[in-house]
């Protein structure tokens, strides 16, 4: 079923309104979707289509018009490609903004393309296969690990922790783990919850609420300033060393020759350290989660083939897409699928559902990484698990590699089984794992076997 379809205006005919569920009188279908954000979008999709309202807070049209998911693939592309008409200035980036500072993530405008022009050079594909034997070496020693059951989510998160602190900084982060592992679910739940209010104070106002939000986000840049001065006397600015960090000192804007200011790079380096370790490990933990629930998939990538092993990311993304839901604001009136969508609407796009659309994945629940090897004639928005448009995340390839070579190196060393059926998940501003992932590595014999 599609809204596409069934949204033809006729002749002069007013456009249909965009179906969705009602919720309560008094909050809409906030608390359904602050409970369970994931089950929600997904059961909306189902019942009503490729385009879903959703109120959120009560039936008072200066409270704004209510927020709209967009699911069909042309839809997605229309919202991610068009910034002019569909803008990032929502709440939820409001808020990240609070917490995480004006870096590439949350930034806007002039700002936003000055540091993607001075970043862009830094994530190159040439750029970051220099980074191999770091992360190569960093997956041989994940694969030092003794046999026996694990928490795939805790080793995961050290394992690109490292990574992201020996290519970001040209240093061990091991000393940070542990306040980053507390830190991350909790800034990402007080962003959460701060963006879905339906009234906002500012973070002036000295509510407990607000006390908190600005603790947990000085407390993150305590610990980006603590990194920063046990390396200010190592990188001086002059573009000497191989880490990010003294590129990022050295970067300038290829048009204007200015370069990022102490606060930027403070805010640059904030993001890249969180964002940088938090998506994959999540990637790498679902997708390892999959293959232990899956033996004879597992089997098969552990040959070491790079195409499956690749595509075995990639399935692992559409079934868990680290970033699962993205908002946009319609900065004019236009039209979706021959609806209008009036200026100041909320916009929804979700790779979870997006993801699992029957129209573009035959069984989507299936977990089948044959999706991605060979031609297939899916459409480019059928999967964006790294959005989308001008604002595409600076790191997929980054990411990707990192994934790739931590996958290939471990499977090649042991045999994952999953102790759990199924993962209760936390939607948070990424997708995370509510609970340990549970599993038990079993060591692979040794003949014919490269470790």
């Amino acid at each position: 079923m599609t809204t596409t379809e069934s949204a033809a205006t006729g002749s002069g005919a007013p456009p249909a309104a965009i179906p969705g569920p009602a919720g309560s009188r008094l909050l809409g279908m906030a608390s359904a979707l602050r409970r369970d954000l994931l089950g929600t979008m997904l059961d909306g999709f189902h019942r009503y289509g490729d385009l879903v309202t959703y109120r959120i807070g009560p039936r008072w049209e200066r409270l704004g018009p209510p927020a709209v998911a967009v699911h069909h693939p042309d839809g997605v592309r229309q919202v991610l490609t068009n910034p002019q008409v569909f803008g990032r200035r929502t709440a939820g980036f409001e808020v990240l903004t609070e917490m995480l500072g004006a870096g590439l993530l949350t930034s806007d405008g002039d700002l936003w393309k000055r540091q993607r022009r001075t970043l862009q050079p830094l994530f190159t594909p040439r750029r970051v296969t220099g980074y191999t034997d770091l992360m190569t070496a960093e997956a041989e020693r994940v694969a030092r690990h003794r046999p026996g059951a694990v928490d795939l989510h805790q080793l995961m998160q050290v394992y690109t922790l490292r990574v992201v602190g020996r290519a970001l900084f040209g240093d061990e982060v091991d000393d940070v783990v542990p306040d980053l592992q507390r830190l991350v679910p909790l800034a990402s739940d007080l962003s959460l919850a701060r963006s879905m209010q339906i009234l906002r104070l500012p973070l002036d106002y000295p509510t407990p609420r607000n006390r908190r939000f600005r603790r947990v986000s000085a407390e993150m840049y305590a610990i980006v300033d603590r990194i920063l001065a046990r390396r200010a006397g190592v990188v001086d600015g002059s573009g000497a060393g191989d880490d990010m960090l003294s590129r990022l000192r050295a970067a300038r804007d290829p048009e204007t020759g200015q370069p990022l200011s102490a606060q930027e790079i403070r805010d640059q380096v904030l993001v890249f350290l969180l964002a940088g370790h938090e998506t994959t490990a999540g990637a790498l933990t679902f997708t390892l989660h999959l293959l232990g629930r899956h033996p004879e998939i597992q089997e098969r990538v552990a040959t070491g083939d790079p195409d499956l092993v690749r595509a075995t990311v990639l399935e692992g993304m559409r079934l868990y897409p680290p970033a699962h839901t993205t908002e946009r604001r319609a900065s004019v009136d236009t039209e979706i699928a021959g609806h209008r969508i009036v200026r100041g609407t909320p916009v929804l796009v979700s790779p979870w559902v997006t993801h699992r659309h029957p129209g573009c994945w035959p069984d989507p629940e299936r977990f089948d990484p044959e999706r991605f090897l060979g031609e297939h004639d899916r459409p480019r928005y059928a999967y964006f698990p790294f959005g989308g448009g001008p604002r595409s995340c600076i790191g997929e390839h980054f990411a990707m590699l990192e994934a790739t070579v931590l996958l290939g190196t471990l499977l090649a060393r042991y045999r994952v089984e999953s102790l759990d059926a199924r993962m209760r998940l936390e939607p948070l501003i990424t997708l995370r794992p509510a609970e340990p992932v549970r599993a038990v590595l079993h060591a692979r014999q040794a003949a014919g076997r490269s470790t």
